[in-house]
């Protein structure tokens, strides 16, 4: 499953612009409680009985409300028993029949919770094969998961979304992912309508105006990677691939559909030699929903894709769109082989699903697609997983669930924690090393389940290192190392480990087994070695003499923050554009952040090192330079220095924007084109720059009467800048072009810009209009999004959300729900004190998310108290308001 940012709250400390990488600062979490601990021990099914085979047949008419099924479950019961128990949650149950080879057994079945219905024969069951039949009825969900319907234009149509506990709402089954086992698909649909699921097509007939199709046998899968889709349906074939493919739209979509048919083929193919074995399934649909919470999922056979993910005007796509859109690709297909064709036991696991998918697809976009940077953008991404990780908050992103209820809590840690530790330990063992172990684990578990031990013992054996005892100490254990570095006669220097604490944070000590690469010059040129801590302190020779300059993370793989003394760390940066990768660059940015953080540098010296840093002639460094900015935008630069502020972020911003230009130019390098909305954001929100806005407004203009007559890639932020100091008029032109949108891209540009004006007036009209218009469950958030931007903004959006908080959750996917009180981050004490009132009869899991937001809130307050003053000097005596 992919998750894309903007589909959530952000972090509310960040700016809309800087949220262009589809992963960063996600957070995310689910709406219900934990179960009390004495219904823990009954949360999982039996082993007494357990499924081999399901038949699923379902009646579905997309212009209903409702439809009906049946299933047939072939069981094995393996030890002498006289009950089971299989899910079933909201559905209504009919005849229920239970068979062995001798003819039909005497059973009654009753609900055991809302989740889990128990069925009790008057006999023991003995030992061997039954079959077990039960019809239903049920109505579709209406809140984009489980079964659910949706409207696009006045049509109706239905899809799902089972991941992770959500295929029990839709019929019964063994749902949990250790139960991995054939299934076969029968769908009744009306005769003009498109049926899909996982597998081709066996047999379909047609009568009375329906058509039914029996589709092939599934391989072995667990219930939630099941999927089913049904409606007046568009399918454009899909070639190359190996296997048929198709990519499915709804009506009037598919001619979005090349540049994800073109983007396709290369991705699968670089996966096949990756894994040393073909694409595992009989054929690859990929369905784009216009209504669906996550940003894909990697059904096999039937993927799905939040559709302004996959539909993208081949003539006016912008490289930030293609890219993300190959990201997500390659993110779901390989999960083909990780998570499909090897699937985790239970859900304890996922985070190595995710974090590997997540790993892999970069890895492929990069191969690909080199020129999209995405090597460098992985790096950034990893800032951002640190700063959430440096909290005493954070947890082990491999961790004990007892309730799939909460399973994506933190599950943003998951995908990039996991993913920047398993690009470190790629590093340390080598490429064709990792990877060996990587396609030993699958070959070994092909079609059945495993657990993260597995992976780490076939790496033990590939590398012939303990890889699993120092891969523990990052994955079973919260937080990460700091490691003070300290030079010493002789070419010799000290490494110290402690853990990474922001300032006066209160979380305990430990330790890890680090890779740790140092990147130093030599005689003969640059070297890099790499040195595994495995204790508090130790000791490396580099060499005859001390090193002119060192880099305590070459490759910027390493997952831990470094200390250099002042004299070699300003050594380093003054040389980092000549002896440090834009990789490595990126790395040096984030790691002065975290110092900041830490309290291991002031505020003033922080602003002066990234004015130095601001001349770097590569855009994804000035990026990266950017969220480096927001850190002080966040904490540090209250009302009355808002226009120093502006005037420093014109000083050190502007002559990169000249650099690469305001517009778009034949033959520049991608990376420029993925740069220059950023720099045009912060220029016009937070630089004011009259240039610039005046600019973007007349982009704007343009846009509205010719959408082709600009850079695609400067369209959203031309509208959100010119939002800004926009009217009514501007207001209402926006929300008619938004619902009038013909793509699912142009309705997100205009969704994304009604939360820009500043206008309080009008800002409380987008709130009202996210409310009460014409949006889809999972865009209710994305004005607020906006709004919350700015720390007035922020206030609107919390007092907005607690004031319609019943309303919101009775539209909104579940899982957004609990994600909430997250709209009470910020620096206000008053506003944190509120929420953890509020929230408190919200269940155990709102006050978990308070607590996170209140670590939040109280790092901020204290690095405001601790650096305010010296920004404040630093940013009024610099150099006069431009």
């Amino acid at each position: 499953m992919h998750l894309v940012a903007e589909s959530f709250v952000p972090s509310l400390w960040r700016s809309t612009a800087s949220q262009t990488c589809l992963w960063r600062s996600l957070l995310i979490a689910v709406a219900s409680a934990l179960l009390p601990m004495s219904a823990v021990a009954d949360f999982r099914l039996g082993d007494d009985v357990i499924p081999t085979f399901q038949a699923i047949e379902l009646e579905i008419d997309a212009g209903q409300s409702d439809y009906r099924g049946s299933v047939r479950i072939e069981l094995d019961v393996q030890r002498a028993t006289d009950h089971f128990r299989l899910h079933s949650e909201g559905l209504t149950l009919g005849k229920l029949v239970l068979r062995s080879a001798t003819g039909e057994v005497a059973v009654r079945h009753e609900a055991e919770s809302d989740e889990v219905v128990r069925v009790t024969a008057d006999e023991p069951l003995v030992p061997g094969a039954y079959s077990l039949g039960i019809d239903f009825t049920n109505p579709f969900d209406t809140t984009a998961i489980s079964l659910y319907r949706m409207e696009k234009d006045g049509v109706g149509y239905v899809f799902s979304q089972f991941q992770a506990d959500d295929a029990r709402e839709a019929f019964p089954c063994w749902d949990e992912p250790r139960f991995k086992f054939p299934y076969q698909m029968t769908l009744k649909v009306p005769e003009a309508h498109l049926a899909i699921t996982n597998t081709p097509e066996l047999e379909a007939t047609v009568a009375d105006g329906w058509r039914t199709t029996v589709f092939h046998k599934t391989p072995p899968l667990p219930s939630y990677l099941l999927a089913v889709a049904a409606g007046p349906l568009e399918a454009v074939p899909m070639p190359g691939l190996g296997v048929p493919g198709r990519l499915i739209t709804v009506q009037g979509q598919s001619h979005l559909t090349q540049l994800a048919r073109e983007a396709t083929p290369a991705i699968l193919k670089a996966l096949e030699e990756y894994f040393g074995r073909p694409y595992p399934y009989a054929k690859l649909d990929f369905l784009a929903l216009p209504e669906f919470w996550p940003g894909a999922m990697e059904n096999p056979g039937a993927v799905t894709y939040a559709d302004r993910i996959l539909l993208l005007d081949a003539n006016s796509a912008s490289v930030s769109q293609r890219r993300r859109q190959a990201g997500v690709i390659a993110h779901e297909l390989a999960h083909m082989w990780f998570g499909d064709l090897v699937t985790m036991e239970w859900w304890d696991d996922l985070w190595l699903n995710e974090a590997f998918a997540t790993w892999m697809g970069d890895k492929v976009v990069h191969q690909v697609w080199p020129q999209f940077g995405l090597d460098v953008s992985a790096v950034e991404r990893a800032q951002g997983v640190l700063r959430q990780d440096a909290r005493s908050t954070t947890r082990a992103i491999r961790k004990p669930v007892d309730s799939a209820k909460n399973l994506l809590d933190g599950l943003g840690l998951t995908y990039q924690k996991g993913r920047a530790v398993l690009s470190m330990f790629e590093q340390w063992l080598g490429p064709d090393v990792f990877r060996r172990g990587v396609v030993d684990y699958i070959n070994e578990h092909a079609w059945k389940n495993a657990v993260a031990a597995d992976l780490w013992r076939a790496l033990d054996k590939a590398s012939g290192k303990q890889t699993s005892a120092a891969m523990a100490t990052f994955t079973d254990q919260p937080g990460f190392p700091l490691i003070d570095i300290e030079v010493l006669e002789g070419g010799r220097i000290r490494l110290t480990q402690q853990r990474f604490r922001n300032h006066g944070s209160p979380s305990p000590d430990k330790t890890w087994k680090i890779p740790v690469t140092l990147k130093y010059p030599t005689a003969d040129g640059i070297e890099q070695t790499t040195v595994l801590l495995d204790s508090a302190v130790q000791v490396v020779d580099l060499g005859d003499d001390a090193p002119a300059w060192l880099f305590p993370n070459g490759s910027a793989d390493g997952y831990y923050r470094w200390r250099l003394p002042a004299a070699p760390l300003r050594a380093l940066a003054a040389d980092a554009s000549s002896v440090l990768t834009p990789r490595e660059r990126v790395e040096l940015i984030g790691n002065v952040s975290a110092l900041l953080d830490a309290g291991s540098i002031h505020g003033d010296q922080y602003l002066g090192v990234l004015g130095e840093l601001a001349d770097d002639a590569e855009p994804l460094v000035i990026s990266s330079l950017v969220g480096a900015l927001q850190r002080v935008k966040g904490a540090l630069v209250p009302v009355d220095l808002e226009d120093a502020f502006a005037g420093y972020v014109r000083r050190t911003l502007r002559p990169a924007f000249d650099r690469f230009g305001m517009q778009k130019v034949a033959g520049e390098s991608e990376a420029v084109s993925l740069v220059r909305p950023t720099l045009y954001d912060w220029l016009g929100r937070e630089g004011r720059d009259p240039e610039v806005l005046a600019a973007a407004s007349a982009m704007a203009d343009s846009f509205m009467k010719d959408p082709s007559s600009i850079d695609p890639a400067l369209a959203g932020v031309a509208l959100q800048l010119a939002a800004i100091d926009g009217d009514r008029k501007r207001f209402d032109t926006y929300v008619r072009r938004l619902e009038a949108a013909e793509s699912p891209v142009g309705r997100r540009l205009f969704l994304s810009a009604l939360g820009s004006f500043r206008t309080p007036e009008i800002q409380q009209m987008a709130l009202s209009y996210a409310l009460h218009g014409e949006l889809r469950p999972n865009e209710l958030i994305v004005p607020s999004r906006t709004i919350a931007a700015t720390a007035a903004g922020r206030e609107t959006t919390y007092r907005w959300l607690i004031e319609n908080l019943e309303a919101l959750s009775s539209r909104m996917p579940p899982m957004f729900i609990g994600f909430l009180p997250r709209f009470a981050g910020g620096c206000s004490l008053e506003r944190l004190e509120h929420a953890k009132k509020f929230f408190a009869d919200h269940g155990p899991h709102a006050m978990k998310q308070v607590k996170q937001v209140a670590e939040q809130v109280h790092d901020c307050v204290s690095l405001r108290d601790r650096e305010g003053a010296a920004v404040a000097r630093y940013l009024t005596g610099d150099a006069p308001v431009q």
